[in-house]
């Protein structure tokens, strides 16, 4: 199999999440092209739209009319969306509401109690399933202002205390750990919030006017990009272009850990939108190296960690991602996910500690894909079988349409 083409993604998830969040707050009307197609997004917009929010689409633009949230009539239902749930306790608490947030099994698993207690600590009265969902936050006794530590890395629980700062008494602070990607802070500015950034300090003002609409055109994921960039530089003699992708340096981790395994990407046509960087980026298919992946790139690439594992499994030597312990706090423990599906496959993977170390070769077997209901890890290997074996056994697919719906049209696109 070689591949030899020019794709277009959906937008990036993480933005489409935020664009539809800030929209609905801002004064007058946001246009947004290219929004993330995948269920995570439908929880959001219907989040908002619960909380009174006007968001139609006519044709390929979504048509956000900014509000004053009201408090919801029932409880929110977040679906599998760990940036919905997150990233509401936020917003909407900024709006001094009182609101519930549930969510389906696996996202009632997931740990909330990194946004409670920033949240509890500025003042709402919030009661949970013993740190996981359901949970109700009453806001409506207004917010104090908090200087916090963040005691771990970790976007959402940063972009939680950002939002919720913007109905805050006075000024809040934010001190990262590690800087974790950043399109909360770049687009509060692009919409002018007032938000001063010195190195992993972050500072943000209330509001003391309302946030600006905007028009924008999400440039594609590179979270979903991954996967086919994958496909492109494990197979031999094949190229792969992917046009207008985000290429903020948060999330371009996939790409230098790419580096460091010897694979390059050439960059073109780059430009900022919304304050955002983007362009278009060609991989071609390389021999791939092992390498040690130090714990300070973790965050910028913990979403493609499962594919990034699938290229080591292709690599001469052992790959280690070291300090990888936030996979177990995913859609599923994506770090037992990673480690057993590479094991069905052949190729010796097992945890050190919190890391995860791959010893490469190639696949020797072809096994039935355990998906763990997990989007990422069945997109992941999917593309190992594919390389291997040019066909794959999978227990689920549906989870795929949690991020991409389109992921088996795109890749039969990128084949021909």
């Amino acid at each position: 199999m070689i591949i030899d083409s020019i794709v277009s993604l959906p937008g990036d998830k993480s933005i489409s999440h935020r664009s539809i969040m800030l929209a609905s707050i801002a004064n007058g009307v946001s246009h947004i092209t290219n929004l993330n197609d995948g269920k995570d997004l439908e929880s959001t917009i219907k989040a908002m739209q619960l909380c009174g929010v006007s968001i139609e689409k006519d044709d390929d633009t979504i048509i956000v009319k900014g509000c004053l949230l009201k408090n919801p009539t029932e409880p929110i239902d977040c679906g599998n969306s760990g940036t919905t749930s997150r990233l509401l306790t936020g917003l909407l608490s900024s709006q001094h509401l009182s609101f519930s947030l549930i969510g389906d099994e696996s996202l009632s698993k997931r740990p909330m109690n990194r946004v409670i207690a920033p949240l509890t600590e500025m003042g709402c009265t919030i009661t949970s399933n013993d740190g996981l969902l359901p949970i109700h936050i009453d806001a409506s006794s207004g917010l104090e202002k908090i200087h916090y530590q963040m005691p771990i890395a970790s976007a959402q629980v940063k972009s939680a205390i950002l939002l919720a700062g913007l109905g805050s008494e006075d000024t809040c602070t934010v001190k990262e750990l590690r800087h974790s990607r950043d399109h909360t802070e770049i687009m509060l500015e692009s919409m002018g919030a007032n938000i001063r950034i010195d190195g992993n300090n972050i500072e943000i003002d209330p509001l003391s006017c309302s946030l600006e609409s905007f028009v924008m055109n999400i440039p594609a994921d590179p979270s979903s990009a991954a996967f086919f960039i994958a496909l492109a530089v494990l197979l031999k003699g094949s190229s792969l272009t992917v046009e207008n992708i985000l290429l903020n340096p948060t999330r371009t981790g996939f790409i230098d850990v790419l580096e460091k395994m010897g694979v390059q990407g050439l960059v073109s046509n780059q430009s900022i939108n919304n304050g955002e960087s983007c362009g278009n980026i060609q991989f071609i298919g390389s021999d791939i190296q092992s390498c040690n992946i130090p714990a300070e790139m973790i965050p910028s690439i913990i979403d493609e960690i499962p594919i990034l594992a699938v290229i080591a499994a292709f690599a001469k030597g052992k790959t280690v991602f070291h300090e990888v312990e936030e996979l177990r706090f995913k859609e599923s423990d994506r770090l037992h996910a990673i480690v057993k599906n590479l094991q069905l496959f052949g190729i010796n993977a097992y945890e050190e500690g919190n890391s995860l170390v791959v010893e490469g070769g190639r696949p020797t077997k072809m096994a039935k894909i355990l998906s763990f209901d997990d989007h990422r890890i069945a997109m992941a290997f999917i593309i190992l079988s594919l390389v291997s074996f040019e066909d794959y056994d999978i227990d689920d697919t549906a989870c795929i349409d949690i991020s991409l719906p389109g992921f088996f049209n795109i890749l039969k696109d990128i084949q021909r």
